[in-house]
């Protein structure tokens, strides 16, 4: 009996060493990280397909607020991964940049705030693609070349940048010839046109200024070639005396302020 009792007495002695070892190396660790599983310090998740719909709703919102009325695509490039964080009020605040890019990918940050406080940043990435129904080329055209009806046709194109201004109907050519090269199929835009020749050089023209509020005529001569509001350096015929002139039309250049 006494022996028996010597037995759990010593079991008993080697379960408390062993107790007191154990707890006093784990409770600091515990303490260090927060205590508990992952799950128990980041209770709260916000998940890929939440920052996707936050993200694409401000996106598309900040398009719509730019006037963009043409159809249009919005693909997520990028997304993230789940975002776990800790127990607390948990708003995400959505910011899109000022010029959103057509051609290119545009990055759209959602960082989240716990309590109040900053806590970590997603980073999205998107593309927009906008369409347009313009006027694109049926043929090659070369520069100063003359653009007849056949020479371009309406059709459906991917918009390379919101500033671009493409022309849509044919009076918007009237009058105007390409500036450079254009291959078949290029979008017309106000970039690729320009003005025709409509005075060569030592063409005859009318010289036409204000005197004191009275229209003055003379007659001159073109010095250089010039389009409808190009500055060209024409001649008096009557006086030889050279001046500057804004061109008007064929006939006619504006010289004088």
């Amino acid at each position: 009996m006494k022996k028996l009792k010597k037995t759990i007495l010593a079991i008993s002695m080697l379960s408390a060493v062993w107790g007191g070892f154990f707890f006093p190396v784990q409770l600091p660790v515990a303490w260090a990280y927060g205590g508990g599983t992952q799950a128990e310090r980041y209770p709260q998740t916000v998940t890929a397909a939440q920052f996707a719909q936050y993200a694409g709703e401000k996106l598309e919102a900040a398009i719509q607020a730019s006037g963009e009325t043409r159809r249009h695509e919005v693909v997520l490039t990028r997304g993230v991964q789940d975002m776990r964080a800790p127990a607390g009020s948990l708003i995400c605040q959505v910011d899109v940049p000022k010029a959103i890019r057509y051609a290119g990918t545009t990055p759209v940050h959602v960082s989240v705030y716990v309590d109040g406080a900053f806590y970590r940043r997603a980073i999205l990435y998107y593309r927009v693609k906008v369409y347009d129904t313009v006027l694109v080329t049926t043929r090659d055209l070369k520069p100063d070349e003359t653009i007849g009806e056949s020479d371009v046709k309406l059709a459906e194109v991917t918009v390379d940048d919101a500033a671009t201004t493409y022309l849509h109907a044919a009076d918007e050519i009237a009058g105007r010839v390409p500036a450079r090269f254009l291959s078949a199929g290029k979008p017309l835009t106000e970039s690729v046109l320009q003005n025709a020749l409509v005075i060569d050089v030592n063409a005859p023209v009318t010289l036409l200024s204000d005197y004191n509020g009275i229209q003055v005529t003379a007659e001159g001569v073109a010095l250089q070639r010039g389009r409808v509001g190009d500055h060209i350096r024409v001649k008096n015929a009557r006086s030889g005396k050279m001046l500057l002139g804004t061109v008007v039309d064929a006939h006619t250049v504006k010289v004088g302020s």
